[in-house]
């Protein structure tokens, strides 16, 4: 498998627990905040799912999708 490929699956494994973060319990403070840092609402979690799952896709489908991922995500 390309290094790419492996890395786009990498990020989407990162952005899946990025994601998850904000539901296990003991990582949010009193306000709310993961970590006491971040405020992450729902629309945080479906942009970091979208992103992941867009990884995923790209790292199973090709390295040209890969590639494609990595500049438009890299661009954003």
């Amino acid at each position: 498998m390309n290094p790419l490929r492996i890395l786009a699956a990498i990020y989407a494994v990162l952005f899946a627990i990025v994601t998850s973060l904000n539901y296990i319990p003991g990582l949010a403070d009193a306000q709310g905040r993961t970590f006491g840092l971040f405020e992450l609402d729902i629309f945080d979690d479906v942009l970091h799912a979208a992103s992941g799952a867009w990884a995923a896709l790209a790292a199973w489908w090709s390295i040209r999708a890969t590639i494609i991922f990595f500049r438009v995500f890299g661009t954003l």
